[in-house]
């Protein structure tokens, strides 16, 4: 039976709207967690069970009025953007937490007068732990490079640390659906396998700021953390259906989103009852307390196994974790940093690589960890300033090349030093090739003066190949299908970011020029709706500060080679660059997203200028054809069709002509046909090329 909250005096009904809005992603992680293993209902009912009985019998032991404290570790998924967001912010997001289950929040006093006497007091707290899992010293802040922060997935739930020792919060800069804020797994959940995803996942623009609505998700998803529902049940529809959460004090409701203006005007159940609208665990923008029935819940839960909750606070783990009184421990800050560049060092679009020119900004950013340092002291190669003392300095460098760049951070306990001699690779026009560019990474220094950029720092990456390329012995090769089977968070290497970058070229001088390259790229499945991965084409005209996507070939249509392994067969793109890339300090990039079922990507021949390579064909082989397959248009590259007449058959594969035509010479050597216009059905057919250069032939897949 719900607790009946009734009002003083009847007014018509105003409805709420509808709104398909769901910023709490727990329900639905609950919903799929259930649907990979249906015992988890079992599960559910079991601890709902134990808890009733808690509840019923009052069989706690704890002395209800001591405050409980939990060790909580925020792990900061980023790619060294704005969402590394500094420790300040998490501690304030900590002192929210703790005023918001002390009922010590200083809007307490907006509560409504039918729930004046339901407010509860949690009596919880939370620390930063002074201990990581090891016993050694830590401030509780774990940052993490990773493209993770993109997805925020469960499965991006990296470095948990003990769940019995710790709630693993995980801050991520956007979450897998882009209107959630926040999810956690509940206590039954979490049991089982799922036990390694046990924690709160969060987006940034939640932590440690003002807003009573945004600040306040951190709160709501502990209640989830902590066994509390939703007040209208345990679903993701809000506004929908009156629900319950089988707390008895907390009414049926719809849940609420904004905030009525007039009490009387949440009465949307029951014309003579108030909704808790601000409830901690309901979706209104005036969150402001937890009811007597929820303390109750939530401290009956902490007397229980389940999820291992009921270590977090005990004496002993707050020794273990360095949070009680006497076991706090303080060190020195691990020395750590990076640049940020971009059109706006400050917030940068992410990821980026630490490419730029002289005389622009680039902000270096303290990312020291284990302690937070008081004092810095950096020096710069060539830079302007070439020292500073400010904890995030905004430096120009007067000099072309890689930057050496030092920082020294301290605190009362010590200080401790990092030299990066790569900090950031600066380009300039007197150091940039000039005209035409080639490269076909035949030499034997990796892929200079390409350079590679390993956003997930793993094991895939962009690397020098010496077992083929395209008509010669060597390509760049993206290792994206290999696995690594002791990653348990990612190993499949799913939306993995690796980018290859050319030089500094300077195009001034190019007419009509062109970005064109050989590729070769295989996947490991045969379903085709699987194929998600893209590579994406990129160039700069700021020496890689900022980009321009120019083109991208994405799912089956990147494939070349099926499933099988190694480079070959290859596939000729070409990209007509428009007059503003024809300049200096540009840059092009190859930026692959990988999905679950990558395999290898290879590129080879990578020329800026006119048409690749056919100066240098023979007479077998004195054409190329490309996209093939294709869908539609098609083009052909032709040796010698700038001075002879050049004669094209295309066969079907009974060996009838389908289609002959002549052209006359011409300054061009491309030709352009579209397979519907030529009325050409889907299959197999056979192209001839002939003309004084010599003939050919080769397979044409048409497609749709």
């Amino acid at each position: 039976m719900k607790h009946l909250l009734l009002g003083l005096s009847f007014l018509v009904l105003l409805p709420i709207t509808s709104i398909a809005q769901h910023w709490c992603g727990s329900d639905a992680e609950r919903a799929r967690l259930i649907s990979l293993d249906p015992s988890l209902l079992d599960e559910e009912a079991r601890f709902e069970e134990e808890l009733r009985q808690i509840i019923i019998n009052n069989a706690t032991v704890r002395d209800e009025d001591l405050i409980l404290t939990i060790p909580v570790v925020f792990h900061v998924l980023h790619l060294n953007g704005a969402e590394n967001i500094p420790d300040s912010r998490l501690i304030e997001q900590i002192d929210r937490l703790n005023t918001d289950y002390v009922a010590a929040n200083s809007d307490l006093n907006q509560v409504i007068a039918p729930f004046e006497d339901l407010i509860g007091d949690v009596k919880l707290q939370f620390a930063l732990p002074t201990k990581d899992p090891y016993g050694n010293c830590h401030n509780g802040i774990d940052r993490i490079q990773t493209v993770q922060t993109l997805l925020g997935l469960s499965s991006s739930k990296a470095n948990q640390w003990p769940r019995d020792r710790y709630l693993n919060v995980w801050v991520a800069r956007d979450l897998e659906n882009a209107g959630l804020l926040g999810y956690a797994l509940t206590p039954a959940s979490a049991t089982g396998f799922n036990s390694i995803f046990d924690g709160i996942m969060i987006r940034t623009n939640t932590v440690g700021v003002a807003d009573n609505y945004l600040g306040r998700t951190l709160t709501h998803e502990v209640g989830h953390y902590l066994s509390l529902a939703h007040p209208w049940g345990q679903t993701n529809e809000p506004g929908v259906a009156c629900g319950d959460d089988g707390v008895e004090d907390t009414p049926i409701t719809k849940g609420t989103f904004g905030c009525p203006s007039n009490p009387e005007d949440s009465k949307v159940c029951d014309p003579d009852i108030y909704e808790n609208y601000q409830n901690h665990m309901d979706y209104s923008s005036c969150p402001r307390m937890f009811t007597l029935g929820q303390v109750e819940r939530i401290r009956g839960l902490l007397d229980t196994e389940t999820a291992q909750r009921n270590n977090l606070y005990t004496e002993a783990n707050l020794v273990i974790t360095g949070v009680a009184e006497g076991s706090q421990v303080s060190c020195a800050p691990v020395a750590d940093f990076y640049a940020m560049v971009g059109s706006n060092p400050d917030l940068p679009i992410i990821p980026f690589s630490t490419t730029t020119c002289t005389g622009t900004n680039v902000k270096f950013v303290d990312n020291s960890s284990r302690a937070t340092a008081t004092e810095w002291a950096w020096t710069f190669q060539d830079g302007n300033p070439a020292t500073s003392t400010v904890k995030n300095p905004m430096v120009q460098f007067t000099s072309p090349g890689f930057k050496s760049v030092t920082l020294t951070v301290t605190n009362a306990q010590g200080s401790s030093t990092k030299t990066n001699d790569y900090a950031v690779l600066v380009g300039s026009v007197d150091e940039s090739y000039v005209g035409a560019y080639f490269e076909g990474f035949e030499g034997s220094s990796g892929i200079f003066p390409f350079i590679e950029a390993n956003y997930d720092r793993n094991f895939s990456y962009w690397q020098r190949y010496t077992n083929g390329g395209f008509e010669s012995n060597a390509c760049a090769r993206l290792n994206s299908g290999d696995r690594n089977p002791l990653d348990i968070i990612n190993s499949t290497n799913d939306n993995d970011i690796d980018d290859l970058i050319t030089p500094n070229l300077n195009l001034n001088g190019l007419s009509g020029a062109q970005l064109s390259f050989w590729y070769s790229y295989n996947t490991t499945t045969t379903d085709l709706t699987e194929v998600t991965e893209r590579l994406e084409v990129y160039s700069s005209t700021d020496c890689g500060r900022s980009w321009q996507q120019r083109t991208s070939i994405t799912g089956a249509n990147l494939i070349t080679s099926g499933t099988t392994e190694g480079p070959g067969p290859w596939t000729f793109r070409s990209i007509s660059l428009p007059g503003s890339v024809i300049t200096d300090n540009v840059r092009f990039r190859f930026r692959f997203v990988s999905s679950a079922f990558s395999g290898d990507l290879f590129i080879d021949n990578v020329n800026v200028g006119g048409p690749v390579g056919l100066d240098d064909l023979e007479g077998s082989q004195i054409f190329r054809v490309f996209p093939n397959p294709t869908n539609d248009v098609f083009n052909i590259q032709v040796l010698g069709m700038e001075d002879s007449a050049t004669e094209l058959i295309i066969q079907d594969l009974r060996g009838a002509v389908v289609h002959r035509n002549i052209f006359a010479p011409k300054g061009s050597m491309g030709i352009e046909l579209s397979s519907r216009a030529l009325g050409l059905a889907e299959g197999l057919y056979v192209l001839r090329i002939s003309n004084a250069s010599g003939s050919s032939a080769q397979k044409l897949i048409i497609g749709r």
